[in-house]
């Protein structure tokens, strides 16, 4: 009895050491294989976009967080208190192609803004995203900015999400003098930076006829950030970062999923039917003063994914919009009312002119 209880210690003794030393080689392996962006990247472009049109002085916009195909109506999420963590793979092909589809039927919009798009994730069956929405814009080109990058995420642990590449696109009719991707800064301590999101902006930036640029920026800010705090560094840059371009003169568009309300956000105003509720850490009312907030009030545009989606039910707000430089006017806005078919997002089309 004394022997056998001594060899199942030993064993036992041996299995926790091999559970340390692999978490402790995952843990290392992934330290060295970190996405570490720089502050400023120079993007490359995809696609054959066409020449800028020097004279043109109106321009249109769309944007979407596409939740890389996997989140729609049917979809909750463990992360915000659902049960899954990835749709079957032909509830994926559905939801994507619903996507391109989209997509598609507003290839009359100059720039295309997208946010949560994967390039050989598992989340999303390793599909490229990027390829397959070009291939539905003939004549658009496409920059992409990776931030979130991951070898394997162990979460949940039950079903891991695993491997990610994802980020987002700016598709545009013209081919930009330059892309970039700035970072915002992730203020997280280790492990916990090995796999969360390195988020940023993208900017492309287009001559003017006056010597002036069009500068259209594509971000996606943080969310899960119950404090506020990262969220405030990234509004602190930029808003530095377009209030200078705007110094300068030229005409700046800002667009994405900025998972805050705008300014002058107010539930009531939705006509939708939905369920509308405000985000609780609201923008600072110094950020970007005398800007132009351009939001469609009557439908929200993102959803809770604690349970699937059920209008009227389900709690939704507004937080994909546009922010336009006082240069520029408003001539139309409107939210797709999709009731979140394909993601968890609804898409946001605008028309400007500059003044």
């Amino acid at each position: 009895m004394h022997k056998r209880l001594k060899l199942i210690i030993r064993i036992l003794a041996w299995t926790l050491l091999a559970i340390i030393v692999f978490f402790a080689g995952f843990l290392g392996f992934v330290t060295l294989r970190e996405y570490r962006p720089p502050a400023t990247e120079v993007l490359s472009l995809r696609g054959n976009g066409g020449e800028f049109p020097a004279g043109q002085r109106t321009f249109s916009f769309f944007t979407w967080n596409i939740g890389y195909g996997g989140i729609g109506r049917k979809m909750d999420f463990f992360y915000e208190g659902g049960a899954r963590v990835r749709p079957e793979k032909d509830e994926f092909l559905g939801y994507f192609n619903g996507v391109c589809e989209t997509i598609r039927r507003f290839d009359s919009a100059d720039f295309i803004f997208i946010q949560e798009i994967d390039l050989h994730s598992r989340r999303s069956y390793n599909t490229d995203e990027e390829s397959a929405i070009l291939k539905e814009l003939p004549g658009f080109c496409s920059a992409f900015a990776k931030n979130y990058v991951c070898d394997f995420i162990p979460m949940p642990p039950t079903e891991p999400m695993g491997g990610v590449r994802s980020g987002l696109a700016t598709i545009s009719k013209f081919t930009p003098a330059s892309a970039l991707r700035i970072a915002y800064t992730a203020d997280f301590s280790w492990p916990q930076k090995l796999f969360f999101l390195k988020r940023c902006f993208l900017v492309m930036r287009l001559p003017i006829e006056n010597g002036k640029e069009l500068v259209v920026v594509n971000t996606h800010n943080s969310t899960y950030d119950k404090t506020g705090t990262l969220r405030k560094s990234e509004f602190i840059k930029l808003h530095g970062f377009l209030s200078e371009e705007y110094r300068k003169g030229n005409y700046v568009i800002c667009g994405g999923d900025w998972n805050n309300n705008p300014r002058g956000f107010d539930p009531a105003k939705a006509t939708s039917g939905d369920r509308v509720e405000p985000i609780e850490t609201p923008i600072d009312s110094t950020f970007l003063p005398g800007w132009q907030f351009v939001t469609d009030p009557a439908t929200p545009t993102d959803r809770l994914l604690d349970i699937p989606y059920f209008k009227g039910r389900t709690i939704t707000t507004i937080i994909d919009f546009f922010v336009i430089s006082p240069n520029i006017s408003l001539k139309e806005v409107r939210t797709m009312p999709m009731d979140f078919a394909f993601s968890d997002h609804n898409p946001v089309y605008m028309k400007v002119a500059f003044k």
